[in-house]
């Protein structure tokens, strides 16, 4: 049996979670999150009446339909749910035990197999922000929401491959004090596998819990990699800043000469730190530490036009001038930038690289993404008219009456991967997907061991485990797309 509990404050009855926040994943449009377009496809119309949820029924990949267990002549997972408000769980004592004596599960051996695994998924729903009267859901908690309805879809698919889970959701409402307190629930501490949370703070606190009682640490949408060190149960899914750069300057080298390349930032200190990733990548793209380095050139000009920047002297006359940008929290500079790079660049060629952050700008021309040939890294990479993927939006359009926001198809990827990875491997998974690449739905993944930390004792020791993969898209017929 799937148990999917509750853990969100009651407020008459189950009325966050299943009025208001589910209400909310059925109701609400993914066109209200507005992001640059990465197709032509249709806007599909919501229908006002969703009816009733079924929990009843499960999904049959091998029919293509949603059947009940009894039809299948055997007993089926199902994913049931329960109510147990947060203040109403004992807290563990020093000695990993109940206040009724009864032991919580210790830490798995590594290798270990069993018939079913317990997963806890810790998710910022932000149930506390929720207004009842008022059928108000906040809009950051549909990060949350769409990620776990991805992942609900999983469940179906697993339990029809007789991959058993016994699962716990928790809301930690993105704060410190919740983290604490669900970190001493009988949940965190049994559970094999723990999902999220997202927030640096948070993720933090959980690695030293998962370092220390060695559980598994899926950390499924921050890409910080500063979280821990010296913990092979933590995986990290969404690459890392410094992943991102070096594909970019991998992807800049492979088609242009290093001589066509100019690494433009504000003059901010963070913006400035960054460079150090693209120089460093293009030493480990030539294989050398001799190199000479990529041109580095520093914006001063802080007036909101950019009126006194003189871009002109990097405009190579006849050649393609390539503009890597790694900046994205002013879209104000952003667009300036575009506008004079578009103004100086006449009749030559140029090339600009950007960050995926700019996929969610609005204010933009997107006639500057096109003329200047834009492309930015990602982490996904799919094409809404692949067969397994409009399958996959047709089974979620029929479940929840809407189409699947982009966070949505990934909590399905990942929860698919890691529930066969530990079915196949039991719970010392992380060490055989270094190597082991994977696609998916959203993209490919490919988990590499990170080593920062330098153990005298033990000179194969993980920091951590990382997905490498990263996705370059261009941006061409005003959507962006795949340069595979």
């Amino acid at each position: 049996m799937i148990l999917v509990r509750n853990l969100l404050p009651q407020l008459s009855g189950n009325k966050i979670w299943v009025i208001g926040i589910w209400g909310c994943l059925f109701l609400m449009s993914c066109d209200s999150l507005k992001k640059v377009p990465t197709d032509n496809e249709p806007k599909t119309e919501v229908p006002e009446d969703l009816g009733e949820i079924q929990g009843g029924k499960v999904y049959n990949p091998e029919t293509g339909k949603y059947e009940n267990p009894i039809d299948r002549g055997s007993d089926v997972d199902t994913i049931s749910w329960t109510d147990t408000p947060l203040e109403e769980v004992p807290p563990i004592t020093s000695d990993g035990n109940l206040p009724d004596g009864t032991s919580t599960k210790p830490g798995m051996d590594p290798g270990q197999t069993m018939d079913m695994y317990d997963v806890a998924i810790c998710l910022p729903f932000l149930g506390n922000r929720f207004k009842e009267y008022e059928n108000d859901i906040d809009d950051k908690s549909m990060l949350a929401i769409n990620f776990y309805s991805g992942v609900k879809m999983a469940f179906d698919d697993l339990s029809f491959k007789g991959i058993r889970l016994n699962v716990d959701v928790m809301d930690t409402e993105a704060s410190d004090a919740k983290m604490n307190s669900l970190l001493q629930t009988s949940e965190l501490f049994e559970a094999e596998i723990i999902i999220g949370p997202v927030t640096t703070n948070n993720l933090k606190k959980t690695a030293a819990f998962a370092k220390k009682n060695k559980k598994v640490l899926i950390s499924p949408l921050n890409p910080n990699d500063k979280i821990t060190s010296g913990n092979p149960y933590f995986v990290q899914t969404n690459p890392s800043l410094e992943s991102h750069c070096q594909a970019i300057t991998k992807h800049a080298l492979d088609n242009h000469a290093a001589s066509e390349i100019v690494l433009l930032v504000r003059d901010k200190g963070a913006e400035k730190n960054r460079l150090k990733y693209f120089q460093d990548a293009q030493k480990t793209y030539k294989g050398s530490d001799s190199v000479d380095p990529l041109k580095e050139f520093v914006v001063r000009d802080n007036s909101s036009d950019l009126r006194d920047l003189d871009l002109m002297p990097l405009i190579q006359q006849g050649k393609t001038t390539v503009f890597i940008v790694p900046s994205w929290s002013n879209e104000n500079f952003i667009y300036a930038l575009m506008r004079k790079i578009s103004l100086v660049k006449g009749p030559n060629k140029v090339i600009v690289y950007g960050m995926p952050q700019w996929r969610e700008y609005t204010r933009i021309d997107f006639d500057y993404y096109e003329r200047l040939n834009l492309h930015i890294s990602s982490n996904t990479d799919y094409d809404i008219y692949d067969a397994s993927v409009r399958n996959f939006r047709e089974r979620y359009f029929d479940r929840f009456g809407m189409t699947p926001a982009e966070d949505a198809i990934i909590g399905y990827d990942l929860m698919m991967y890691f529930g066969e990875m530990v079915s196949k491997h039991g719970t010392s998974f992380p060490q055989k997907i270094d190597g082991e690449s994977a696609k998916l739905l959203h993209s490919k993944l490919d988990f590499q061991p990170v080593q920062r930390t330098v153990n005298i004792e033990n000179l194969d020791a993980v920091d951590f485990y990382e997905n490498k993969l990263v996705n370059i898209l261009k941006f061409e017929d005003y959507h962006f797309q795949s340069t595979k």
